[in-house]
């Protein structure tokens, strides 16, 4: 190679870095993570993951308030869409997605893939508890690791108080009752959930649990 082509070359790859360089500082190109979400019940199955990568303070739920229909459907049906739907469309929300994996069971882990651009450093995470009426485990407004390889959080249950806990199978959609009530007020507001008590036909043995009920794991994968 002649030194004039030698400078040619030498002179694109560094435009191309620092084209690259720009791109990250501006947050046009994105980081990818690998989000794990492990289950630590000993008898809930946990439905398709909700997850979501965005600005520092977006909440999609507040404890002590009502829940959104969005909430309710995903804690109540274990139908995350929504709630990705209604936060993908916010401007401080990088991506929302849920997972195609299916069902999580005890001792299982389930892997969601998301991106998150320079300043969009703060993810939340949601799925149901599919044995119960409304309850839900949740991570929300926390960081993702940006200086770091991987960050693990502990997540607890919460109860969306937008359906009754009744606790009968005809109402459980995880074991083939009602999902989605919107007849149903329920406490009317969110709260730390307290478990199955063997107030219907779920057996508190089998289904009760104590807190926290997942982890989830977060790796920047380069």
């Amino acid at each position: 190679m002649s030194k004039t082509s030698t400078l040619i070359a030498s002179c694109l790859l560094s435009a191309s870095m620092l084209s690259a360089t720009s791109a990250f500082a501006h947050g046009t190109m994105p980081f990818h993570y690998k989000v794990t979400i492990t289950n630590l019940t000993p008898g809930q199955p946990l439905t398709p993951v909700m997850v979501a990568s965005h600005f520092p303070g977006v909440q999609f739920f507040k404890a002590g308030e009502a829940p959104s229909d969005e909430l309710a459907m995903l804690a109540e049906a274990g139908n995350g869409q929504p709630m990705a739907d209604k936060l993908a469309a916010m401007p401080k929300v990088d991506e929302a997605t849920v997972s195609s994996m299916g069902l999580t069971f005890p001792g299982k882990s389930t892997t969601v893939m998301i991106s998150a651009k320079h300043r969009f450093d703060h993810i939340s995470v949601a799925a149901m508890l599919g044995a119960t009426n409304d309850a839900f485990f949740a991570i929300k407004d926390m960081s993702l690791p940006w200086g770091r390889s991987s960050v693990s959080y502990m997540a607890p249950a919460y109860d969306a108080g937008s359906e009754t806990n009744d606790e009968l199978s005809s109402t459980v959609a995880g074991l083939g009752g009602e999902g989605y009530s919107p007849n149903d007020d329920g406490e009317g507001f969110i709260h730390i959930h307290n478990g199955v008590h063997g107030i219907g036909d779920l057996t508190p043995a089998i289904f009760d649990w104590r807190n926290p009920v997942a982890k989830i794991t977060i790796e920047r994968v380069k």
